[in-house]
C-alpha cells in the first residue's frame, strides 16, 4: 500500500506538460474555478474592506485560490489573475492601468504554494495534493509554503502596486501590508486545508489535476 501511495505521489513534479492533453472536463473545471474566484474576490473587497480600495480584511477567495493552484498548476495562476483583475480590481474601483499589474499578486500568493507542492512536497514526505494537510508534517508544510510565505510576499507586492497607483496614503502602507497578510493568513489556514483534505482525492479521481506545471 505504501509503495502505491509513493508511486502516486511521484507523478507530481515541476515538469512542464507531463499529462496532456487538455480535456473538456479540465477546461470546464478551470472556467468554473475562475468564476468562483472572481465572485469571491469581488465580494471580499466590497463586503469586508480594510479601508484601501481592492483590499479585504478577510479575502475569502484566497482560501480557494491556493487549492486551485495546487490542483491545476499554472491554470491556477490564470484563475487567480482573472479573478483578481476583475473582482478585486476593476469591479472594486481600481483603475485599469493599476489593475493590470495588481492582478499579478496572485502569481505570488498562488504560485509559491504551487511550486512548493510540485517541487518540495515529495522531498519532505508530504502529499503533493495536500491530502495530508491535517497531519503534523503536512500542516507545517502548508503553514510555511501555503500560508505564511506567499501571503506576506503578496501583501508587500499588492500594497506596493496600489501605493504606486496613488491608492494608498503614505501612512497606511505598513498597516495595509499587515492587515492584508493577517487577513489572508487566517482565511488560508481555515479554508484551504478543508478543501485540500476534502476534495483533492475527488479532483484526482476525475483526472483534473496537473501532474506538473501545466496540462
Amino acid at each position: 500500500m505504501s509503495e502505491f501511495i509513493a508511486a502516486a505521489r511521484s507523478r507530481y513534479s515541476l515538469g512542464w506538460n507531463p499529462n496532456p492533453p487538455v480535456t473538456v472536463a479540465r477546461l470546464v473545471a478551470v472556467a468554473v474555478a475562475a468564476g468562483v474566484y472572481t465572485v469571491l474576490s469581488w465580494l471580499g473587497v466590497i463586503a469586508l474592506p480594510i479601508g484601501i480600495v481592492g483590499v479585504s480584511s478577510l479575502f475569502i477567495a484566497i482560501g480557494f485560490g491556493i487549492p486551485f493552484a495546487i490542483w491545476f498548476g499554472i491554470w491556477g495562476l490564470l484563475i487567480g489573475y482573472v479573478g483578481t483583475f476583475l473582482g478585486a480590481g476593476l469591479l472594486s474601483g481600481i483603475p485599469l492601468l493599476v489593475a493590470i499589474p495588481f492582478a499579478f499578486v496572485d502569481w505570488f500568493q498562488l504560485g509559491i504554494p504551487m511550486l512548493a507542492y510540485r517541487g518540495l512536497a515529495n522531498r519532505f514526505g508530504v502529499d503533493p495534493m495536500g491530502k495530508d494537510v491535517y497531519s503534523g508534517r503536512g500542516f507545517v508544510f502548508f503553514l510555511v509554503f501555503g500560508a505564511i510565505l506567499p501571503n506576506i510576499v503578496g501583501a508587500l507586492y499588492g500594497i506596493t502596486i496600489l501605493s504606486a497607483g496613488g491608492l494608498v496614503p503614505p501612512d497606511a502602507f505598513w498597516p495595509g501590508v499587515i492587515g492584508w497578510w493577517v487577513g489572508n493568513l487566517i482565511v488560508s489556514v481555515i479554508i484551504s486545508p478543508i478543501l485540500l483534505r476534502g476534495l483533492s482525492s475527488v479532483i484526482e479521481r476525475y483526472g483534473l489535476t496537473s501532474y506538473g506545471l501545466l496540462t
